[in-house]
């Protein structure tokens, strides 16, 4: 969608809306007309009120509910989904990190949930693919409220949930347009050893060894690490040099715009990985974070104080009460990515819209599905989850924005429930660490790092890696998607050897030759005229990088 196609949906809005406030009205009017008409059981038309529907939800087990609260999907906030919704609901728990495999196994059984939740892109156009999926157009046209206007408010839902062949499939919520991932830096240390936060992959270099070799810690003893290279701190290093390749895992997007045309960037790539080289064969990183898959051991690392840099997924406030309290005199700032030969880049943001909901095909009942959705989406299921009982967990300020009464309680009772609210708008004055109420003094400290965060990432001059973030590239085909995904298991494997192995610039321009083979005996020139094709036919009205930042502002606006 472009920059004016994009003003032209915000400025015609208002007028939608107040079509369908209009709608909503007569619809509920007519609705108490046909209730309040008779006594007799089945009513003057001779229908009897519509039967209460029954469905399957899928729900994120991430193992965090207390023994008190019962099982993920037996609690106190699933009993008041069943006592306050429109319809019932078993919930089928999946693994959060299993949870591909999870579901494989329910489509295989016949037993998937009718409605799915699942944050992962590439898994939603695999079953996509699969044809296990059920388009929703009709189904949100005749009988949505909640959802319908959510689309018309913010067009670039319905957009992003539009498979290629143009029928909509995933649902979603909107979202601020926030930092996502961060890199952090140990302050203390830096003015400790008398050393300025880097701004170059030299000066990068330089902190990390300093900070492993030179006791930033005071401790006496050679037990620190100067930066992590596992899962978001490596993405972000990767990130520094305008890349979307990743060491951890297969979705890779190694593709960036030169001169109007899309290309598959190795020249970027080559000088990734010969940083992260240099970084390794200085001792600045954990010898062992090839094995580290989902970054525990960094954090681990991070939270006793003993590693200088790291990436943080989002605002992880846990964490860094966890190293104040193993260290309280750290002091922890979000610093800027290094400028490279290939420009200033920032870490990924959060995208303005997330699709994170699909209908099963087989779903026996997708009216009460779609009462689900509208339900999900509403005020009432949002406050609740997101907040609790008023009353019990929260009370409402002057400004309406929602103030824990027990915070304790509520990490008992309430923190646990995050993954129901995966439909919920992550918008206005109860959402983010701005807006809580007498927030503790890490999480005030933490603003101050959200703070540094947005002014260092948030700036279009230093922009997100890419063509355009991850949910908005167009779905590859089936063949594609096997060539991409075996072609890039082996390169990855090849980009390890290369940063654990040595052996300098000759090694890594070996890795470089090695993976082209890879990449063209597999296919890959396919999948690289694929993106290239595909842009050229849609950049007009495709979602680009550019546009989500006009996004990010609408939403702002919406606050």
């Amino acid at each position: 969608m472009t920059r004016k196609r994009l003003s032209a949906a915000v400025s015609a809005r208002k007028a939608k809306q107040a079509v369908y406030a209009a709608l909503t009205v007569t619809f509920a009017l007519a609705a108490a007309g046909c209730s309040g008409g008779s006594t007799n059981a089945e009513g003057e038309g001779g229908a009897s009120a519509d039967k209460r529907g029954s469905i399957t939800v899928s729900l994120y087990d991430r193992g965090t509910v207390p023994s008190s609260e019962g099982t993920m999907d037996n609690n106190r906030w699933t009993k008041w989904v069943n006592e306050n919704g429109p319809v019932d609901v078993k919930y089928v728990s999946v693994p959060r990190f299993e949870s591909l495999q999870k579901f494989n196994v329910l489509f295989a059984s016949r037993q998937a949930p009718d409605l799915i939740f699942e944050y992962d892109t590439a898994y939603q156009g695999q079953l996509y693919n699969q044809k296990q999926l059920m388009p929703l157009d009709d189904l949100i046209a005749q009988h949505s409220t909640e959802y319908k206007v959510m689309l018309e408010k913010y067009p670039a839902l319905q957009k992003a949930g539009m498979m290629e062949d143009g029928k909509t499939y995933l649902v979603g919520r909107a979202m601020a347009l926030t930092p996502h991932h961060y890199l952090l830096i140990r302050k203390d240390w830096l003015d400790k050893l008398g050393l300025d936060v880097p701004k170059t992959p030299e000066e990068f270099l330089a902190v990390a060894e300093a900070f492993t070799q030179k006791d930033p810690d005071g401790d006496g003893q050679n037990n620190t690490e100067g930066t992590g290279l596992s899962f978001v701190a490596g993405i972000i290093l990767n990130n520094m040099y305008g890349t979307g390749f990743t060491l951890f895992g297969e979705d890779q997007i190694p593709w960036v715009l030169e001169n109007g045309q899309v290309v598959h960037d190795w020249d970027r790539i080559r000088a990734s990985i010969a940083f992260q080289q240099k970084l390794y064969d200085a001792g600045a990183v954990d010898k062992d974070f090839v094995t580290d898959k989902n970054g525990e051991k960094q954090k681990q690392m991070w939270t006793s104080g003993k590693l200088g840099i790291t990436g943080s997924n989002g605002a992880d406030v846990g964490s860094y009460e966890a190293l104040k309290q193993n260290v309280p005199d750290a002091e922890v700032i979000a610093m800027a990515l290094p400028t490279t030969e290939f420009g200033s880049y920032s870490p990924t943001l959060s995208s303005p819209v997330q699709m994170t909901g699909m209908v099963n095909a087989s779903a026996k009942d997708p009216e009460s599905v779609m009462k689900m959705i509208d339900f999900m989406v509403g005020e009432k299921y949002t406050e609740t989850i997101q907040n609790g009982i008023e009353g019990v967990h929260y009370e409402k300020t002057e400004d309406g924005r929602a103030k824990a009464i027990d915070p304790e309680k509520n990490k008992t009772e309430l923190e646990y429930n995050r993954d129901m609210s995966m439909l919920t708008p992550l918008l206005g004055k109860n959402y983010g660490l701005k807006n809580k109420v007498d927030p503790t003094p890490a999480e005030q400290d933490y603003i101050k790092i959200y703070d540094e965060a947005v002014e260092a990432y948030m700036d279009p001059s230093r922009p997100m890696v890419g063509i355009t973030q991850r949910a908005y590239l167009p779905l590859l085909p089936q063949n594609l998607t096997t060539i991409n995904t075996n072609a890039n298991k082996t390169i990855l494997d090849m980009a390890m050897q290369t940063i654990v192995g040595g052996g300098g610039e000759a090694a890594v321009d070996k890795f470089i030759g090695d993976a082209k083979n890879v990449w063209d005996k597999a296919g890959g020139a396919q999948v690289d005229e694929f993106y290239a094709k595909w842009y050229v036919e849609n950049k007009d009205d495709a979602i680009l990088m550019e546009d989500i930042y006009e996004m990010g502002k609408q939403m702002k606006q919406e606050e």
